[in-house]
């Protein structure tokens, strides 16, 4: 009986390491895969310009972001207009490491940096899934645990919004990676109460807070698990005066940034906070936020029903601070007003914690399932379908419906048989900023609706028409019946504007348009400016300005 016993147990270890390294294997692969998809797609989102060089652009938002870092990195201080002292970004973490990119390389290869960094945030945001779904799954079968684990690790990487963000420059990859690594450092301190875990608690979040200061949502959440542990085990005081300096650590990185912000801009809060949350009544911003987040409910239906019934009937408070996670994330989406684009970049640090609970729920369910008599009679014991693939089998297809379900609107892009998001606006953008350097002086100003790229690559002072880093226009009362889109009636941060005071008032030498909401002014710009041709573009200068070099265009 030993030897029979020995015998089996030696099976079983060869089984599982054969197993270890099939799984090995198989995240390899997912890696491998993902990285070559990500460089079609950042060269997919590169164009060549009319100057005929190839340039590499991120998101317009994200590209406000690296004129603060251009500006930053060489001697003009973390501004967007030299000299003019606004907080027009609320990331600080990632403008810094924007910095780094803009003191290495040139304005494009900048741009392409930040991109290749949103490769790696993308892997380390799978790698990190999968060690929450390892922390949580140490009871369950061999199988069952690799399992789930390459599911882990698979979804976050198949998940086009959280995909998109990070490789178009925005801080939501590196948010999700630190807002993950928190959530790991939080369970893996109440598994084994070393302190060390409860201070990277603390520094994991207090990142977050720095990438983007909402995260203190994210935060508060897991304080509060953690402190609900510590109450309720054995640690005691102890455990209390750990708690409390590991808060305390994380504060500090809130105070230090509002300290900050207060010494070098003049105010505590950014002024982006004052453009999208001041002069909206709570009620429409409600109504707001409701209408845009629809969609997104309807397309992840399929992984929040299952994750939230799993929920219910396998109850684990780890498991609730995973889901708690998604639903502070919502709520927040809701209480903000929506968002301007239908990608959803405030959900998307919560779905890898969304994608684990649906790991476990399906691999749960299938194997409940398929340990039932009829099943095994009328599905699994045929011998064309080997009984021990067959719940696999299941749950991959699951896995592969609820991926289906969140990216359906996204697939062309996906597949590339459609351009991504906003890489042909960019182009056009780009162009116009080219133009610019050559038909204009150094000291020409520009008007812009879109604040990133042409600001970014022309250098030259700009005026943002939608208020992000005009302080003027952050503080006037929205426009709440006329600047509404995607279920918004008005959106937040491009429903306050006076194109009076922006294009009248302060006449840029180059204007992007010149209406907006209810507001046109294309009488008093017919007077004031000319359209002129330049390589197959359309621009509009002021005329007869000194600043303009008129010998070189063709006038409508």
């Amino acid at each position: 009986m030993d030897k029979k016993a020995s015998g089996l147990a030696g099976s079983s270890s060869r089984k599982n390491k054969s197993d270890q390294q099939l799984g090995k294997a198989i995240f390899w692969i997912i890696a491998i895969i993902f990285v070559i998809w990500s460089a079609i797609f950042i060269y997919k989102t590169s164009f060549v310009a009319i100057d005929g060089n190839r340039y590499f652009c991120l998101f317009d938002d994200a590209m406000i972001s690296m004129r603060y870092a251009w500006n930053f990195t060489h001697g003009e201080g973390l501004v967007w207009n030299s000299g003019e002292y606004i907080q027009g970004y609320t990331n600080l973490l990632m403008t810094l490491l924007m910095s780094f990119a803009t003191l290495m390389f040139n304005k494009s290869n900048a741009a392409l940096f930040m991109q290749i960094s949103g490769v790696g945030f993308m892997l380390a945001i799978a790698y990190v899934t999968m060690q929450i779904a390892g922390n949580l799954n140490q009871d369950a079968a061999y199988q069952d645990q690799t399992l789930i684990r390459v599911i882990a690790f698979l979804c976050p990487l198949l998940y086009y919004p959280l995909a998109y963000w990070s490789l178009m420059g925005m801080e939501t990859g590196l948010l999700t990676l630190l807002s993950l690594l928190g959530v790991l450092a939080t369970l893996n301190y109440t598994n084994s109460k070393n302190p060390k875990f409860l201070l990277l608690v603390a520094i994991y979040f207090g990142l977050a807070y720095l990438t983007r200061n909402d995260s203190l949502i994210f935060a508060t959440l897991a304080w509060l698990y953690v402190a609900h542990d510590i109450l309720n085990s054995e640690v005691g005081s102890r455990g209390v005066s750990r708690l409390f300096l590991a808060i305390s650590l994380y504060i500090l990185f809130v105070i230090g940034q509002s300290i900050f912000q207060y010494l070098y801009y003049g105010e505590f809060l950014p002024n982006t906070y004052t453009l999208k949350l001041t002069g909206m009544p709570l009620i429409e911003r409600v109504k707001n936020g409701v209408g845009f987040i629809k969609p997104f409910l309807a397309s992840a239906a399929f992984i929040l029903v299952v994750s939230s019934l799993y929920l219910m009937s396998n109850f684990r408070k780890q498991k609730l601070l995973l889901l708690s996670f998604f639903f502070a994330a919502a709520i927040y989406q809701v209480y903000i007003g929506g968002d301007p684009w239908e990608y959803w970049r405030i959900l998307s640090p919560s779905i890898p914690l969304v994608f684990v609970l649906f790991a476990f729920a399906i691999t749960a369910s299938v194997n409940t399932l398929f340990n039932k008599v009829t099943i095994r009679n009328y599905i699994i014991c045929s011998p064309k379908f080997p009984k021990k693939w067959a719940a696999k089998v299941c749950i991959v297809l699951l896995t592969a419906i609820g991926l289906l379900s969140v990216n359906l609107k996204f697939l062309p892009q996906m597949s590339f048989l459609a351009t991504p998001y906003q890489a042909d606006a960019n182009q056009a953008n780009v162009n116009i900023a080219i133009a610019l350097t050559q038909l204009t002086t150094k000291d020409a100003t520009i008007g812009v609706f879109w604040a990133g790229s042409i600001p970014y690559f022309t250098g030259m002072h700009a005026f943002d028409f939608l208020g992000k880093c005009d302080k003027f226009i952050a503080h006037l009362a929205p426009d709440l019946s006329n600047v509404g889109w995607k279920g918004m009636k008005s959106v937040p941060g491009h429903n306050k504007y006076d194109l009076n005071y922006s294009i009248k008032t302060l006449q840029p030498t180059y204007i992007q348009g010149f209406r907006w909401g209810s507001q046109d002014l294309s009488e008093w710009v017919k007077v004031k400016y000319v359209q002129v041709n330049f390589k197959g573009g359309s621009l509009f200068l002021i005329k007869d300005s000194p600043k303009v070099f008129w010998e070189r265009i063709n006038i409508h």
